[in-house]
């Protein structure tokens, strides 16, 4: 009987390790955000991505319908910018451009402005309202 306790103690751990690592595997894709969306600015200087939350993120704010963040990037060099706090973009999401002086922000709803973005370019033509609000 001493001989049979060794096996079963190592197909305990083999089963224990079984549970375990697709657990912890688990909780780690839950733990991250998922990026869903992504729009680039009128003159491709810029790169606005919209993240949902992750699993914890939502638990924490139960009465957002659509717990999302955004990130704001310039593209070349690759330079994150800004990152929003948890926002509900429950329809609240519509994405503004406002990259004239002196505004120099981008928009997206009522909850996520980042400010004082520098112009795309210096001695552009303004851009269009369709190009402000695609």
């Amino acid at each position: 009987m001493v001989t049979g306790m060794p096996m079963a103690w190592k197909y305990r751990k083999k089963w224990l390790w079984l549970l375990i690592v697709p657990l912890g595997c688990g909780l780690w894709y839950g733990s991250q955000p998922k990026l869903f969306h992504s729009a680039i600015s009128p003159r491709n200087v810029y790169r606005l991505e919209y993240y949902e939350a992750s699993l914890l993120q939502s638990l924490i704010h139960p009465n957002f319908k659509m717990p999302s963040f955004v990130r704001l990037y310039r593209i070349a060099p690759e330079t994150l910018l800004g990152e929003s706090d948890v926002v509900d973009l429950w329809i609240n999401g519509q994405l503004y451009w406002y990259l004239n002086p002196p505004m120099n922000k981008v928009r997206v709803g009522r909850d996520v402005v980042f400010e004082n973005i520098p112009p795309e370019c210096v001695d552009c033509p303004p851009l269009t309202d369709a190009e402000i609000m695609p």
